[in-house]
């Protein structure tokens, strides 16, 4: 896969071992794969490569999933990029909410997750 067509994820997730996972899986699918412990280091990230998806997990400090979804709808910038919520939060996984695209409910199996994401980024 050349390197302009190459898709980008972003892995937002506050624990470690689950920011490295998703990570290796995405990358080992073939995703290129940049990798945020909250919100507000991915807006960071995503000032200098704006990704072609955000996975992100719902809980985090400084800035949860549902703010960070909400600052990327609305800015003009990041408003086209999907965000697929991950959590372990049942009720989250039930809300109709305009700025995700996809919700994967923890624990997720990795053909759910990829099957997800392969949609997303179509």
């Amino acid at each position: 896969m050349s390197r302009s067509k190459q898709k980008t994820v972003l892995v937002v997730e506050d624990h470690p071992d689950s920011r490295d996972l998703l990570c290796e899986i995405l990358a080992h699918k073939g995703l290129s794969v940049m990798a945020a412990s909250d919100g507000v280091e991915a807006i960071a990230l995503m000032q200098s490569q704006a990704p072609s998806l955000v996975l992100t997990d719902l809980r985090m400090p400084r800035m949860d999933g549902m703010e960070l979804a909400r600052y990327i709808k609305s800015d003009e910038r990041f408003g086209h990029i999907p965000v697929a919520l991950i959590s372990a939060n049942l009720p989250a996984a039930n809300a109709r909410v305009p700025e995700i695209s996809a919700f994967l409910l923890k624990p997720c199996s990795v053909d759910h997750l990829l099957t997800t994401v392969t949609q997303l980024l179509r």
